[in-house]
């Protein structure tokens, strides 16, 4: 069973939209600046998306782990 790049791109996103949400609060309690922690935050998932993506078509082609599907 594999995946698309769109699906690998979607799931990207999304985690990174998480991951922002809690970049934000994170870097709030050590900023103690909203504006601040809002720029490190979106500049951080900028840089983890496309490292993301490439990830994940990486473990698309390792097999360990895959149960294959006797259809």
């Amino acid at each position: 069973m594999g995946s698309t790049y769109q699906r690998s791109f979607v799931k990207g996103v999304l985690w990174e939209f998480f991951s922002f949400i809690i970049a934000i609060a994170v870097a709030y309690i050590y900023y103690g600046n909203l504006g601040d922690s809002f720029r490190f935050a979106f500049f951080l998932t900028i840089i983890k998306i496309p490292f993301f993506f490439i990830h994940e078509r990486i473990w698309k082609s390792v097999s360990w782990g895959k149960i294959k599907d006797n259809k």
